[in-house]
């Protein structure tokens, strides 16, 4: 385990040697296109960043399992947790952590052009399931454009809108223990699960055993490290190091945050069949030259900066044994690099989808 004195002594000596990129094989077509950095960044032409009132909905159909919300939470740190399954998910459920959630929903649809996912599920309908659904945005939204669809989002946290649409429900439900659905599901969609599944091989299982034959299922989140195409990554060395350290943490914790790269061959060794791996890249910061990539990477800016505070606490605290005092430290290090426009990070997306078979023969 890296100890906070070893980390500074790194963070003063040494930089991070880049290696081999084993994302570039995964789909070299996307993941190996470089990014250019924009060399004259217009401060002026960025859009104002905002959510659409018509996200909030009409009818209320919220689970009275949530409701009694005061049992649900706890206090650490200045930062409010979940209290159901206490202890199983670090990252905290308050209204900085919500905002920051949406702001990760906001930043996915820009990455897919607008599209709420890419399995080639046709006109969306039957029963739909959102594991870890956050504020609920992304089943809200999928219940809004799709009525014909009944849309189930369950998370740890009952911090969903008591208003939603019709055919939108949530329950407060761990997908980490065994799923009691009686009916399965057309779709299954999972998003920014990294740091949450303790047993990648099991959770992909009861995803393929609660869908109905030629049902689709589909996860999608960033993986570490930071990378750059131009080797500026090499000057970020204490935001990598955070990013090391925190990984470590989350491995030692028993729910890895580095594991989508192994995804696609858990899937297989799960059951799915006609899986395709699409990755992509999320720019941290404005320095990209293409405008969408660009407004991306604004608000990938903002979100990474929110993370780190909401990541680090109790992973570094209660899991490594850092003091409050070496955290604030730290954190402000890595921030202030991820902030740098000379640096050009980004991260690596998975965007994985699979099917289950229409029959044992397939």
């Amino acid at each position: 385990m890296l100890l906070s004195s070893e980390i500074s002594t790194m963070a003063a000596s040494s930089s991070p040697s880049p290696g081999p990129n084993p994302i570039v094989e995964t789909q070299p077509s996307v993941i190996a296109t470089p990014l250019q950095a924009d060399e004259e960044p217009n401060e002026e032409s960025d859009s104002t960043y905002s959510f659409s009132a018509e996200q909030a909905s009409q009818t209320s159909s919220i689970n009275s399992s949530i409701l009694n919300y005061r049992r649900s939470i706890r206090y650490e740190n200045g930062r409010r947790y979940h209290a159901f399954r206490e202890g199983t998910y670090l990252v905290p459920n308050d209204e900085e952590e919500q905002t920051r959630m949406d702001l990760v929903h906001h930043i996915y649809t820009l990455l897919l052009d607008g599209k709420l996912f890419l399995a080639p599920i046709g006109s969306p309908s039957g029963r739909v399931l959102d594991l870890g659904t956050g504020t609920g945005i992304w089943a809200i939204d999928f219940a809004d454009e799709n009525p014909s669809a009944e849309v189930l989002g369950t998370d740890l946290s009952p911090i969903q809108p008591d208003w939603t649409p019709p055919n939108c429900i949530f329950e407060v439900d761990d997908f980490e223990a065994e799923w009691l659905y009686h009916t399965p599901f057309d779709f299954i969609h999972a998003r920014e699960l990294q740091g949450c599944i303790s047993n990648d091989d099991r959770f992909f299982k009861q995803a393929l055993k609660h869908l109905t034959p030629g049902g689709y299922f589909e996860i999608q989140a960033v993986a570490a490290p930071f990378l750059s195409d131009d080797g500026t990554a090499e000057k970020a060395v204490n935001a990598q190091l955070w990013l090391d350290t925190l990984c470590e943490g989350a491995a030692k914790f028993g729910k890895p945050l580095d594991n989508a790269p192994s995804w696609k061959a858990k899937m297989e060794a799960a059951g799915f069949v006609d899986i395709h791996e699409e990755v992509r890249k999320i720019p941290i910061g404005k320095w990209p030259k293409d405008p969408k990539l660009k407004e991306i990477g604004r608000f990938q800016a903002i979100q990474a900066a929110q993370a780190i505070e909401s990541y680090t606490p109790q992973i570094f605290s209660n899991v490594l044994g850092w003091s409050q005092e070496e955290i604030q430290v730290f954190v402000a290090k890595a921030k202030n690099e991820i902030k740098d426009p000379s640096v050009h990070l980004y991260f690596p997306v998975h965007i994985l989808w699979g099917r289950r078979a229409n029959s044992k023969a397939e």
